[in-house]
């Protein structure tokens, strides 16, 4: 097994256990229903992209749907990051509602992380993808989110940005990719930057 696939084992079978203990018990909001809507049809559009990646398994697969499904899907989470990052989210959804959200939006941008890595490998996609680790009130993190939102027009560049040490729902790919400090970035699945990587550094692997 190479490398690329015994990564994309390891990160599924941790969300499908994740996935699963989450949906325990979560508290019942005006808010939150309107959220957890939000989260269950971009959930039905991931399982739907996964069930047609099936099917196609074995067959021609047309990248150039698979490409455009992805990009929906990245763009659902980026909705959902903006709702969540509202300035009155937490008080909205209540401090353990939004616990939940959050956990569950890190989850899934780590499933459409997963996705991306499927499809570099069976449609040789060739968009750079960012695993973006920061911290709340990190100076450094800041700075390094601004640098790659500088890059991402001028590049074929997915960022999916995970709070580092939210959850330990989280840890199995913290403990995966030895994620010890913030920032630090996963490029296009095998490099690692520990600590701020600016522009320069970065350019030079986008080209």
């Amino acid at each position: 097994m190479n490398k690329q696939a015994y990564v994309i084992t390891i990160l599924l079978i941790g969300l499908a256990f994740v996935f699963g203990t989450l949906f325990g018990g979560a508290y019942r909001t005006r808010q939150f229903d309107q959220v957890t809507e939000f989260l269950k049809k971009s959930e039905l559009a991931t399982e739907s992209y996964l069930l047609e990646q099936e099917l196609l398994e074995g067959l021609d697969v047309n990248c150039g749907l698979a490409t455009s499904r992805l990009t929906t899907l990245s763009t659902d989470l980026y909705e959902l990051g903006k709702l969540l990052g509202g300035p009155t989210a937490r008080e909205d959804l209540g401090d353990t509602q939004y616990r939940f959200l959050k956990r569950k939006f890190h989850l899934m941008q780590l499933q459409t992380y997963v996705l991306h890595l499927k499809l570099r490998k069976n449609c040789n996609m060739d968009a750079h993808v960012v695993l973006f680790y920061f911290a709340q009130g990190d100076n450094a993190s800041t700075e390094q989110g601004k640098i790659l939102d500088s890059l991402v027009p001028y590049n074929a560049l997915n960022v999916f940005a995970i709070e580092y040490n939210y959850s330990s729902e989280l840890r199995f790919i913290e403990e995966y990719y030895n994620i010890t400090t913030t920032p630090s970035i996963v490029l296009d699945y095998e490099k690692k930057f520990d600590g701020l990587a600016d522009a320069r550094t970065l350019e030079p692997y986008l080209s």
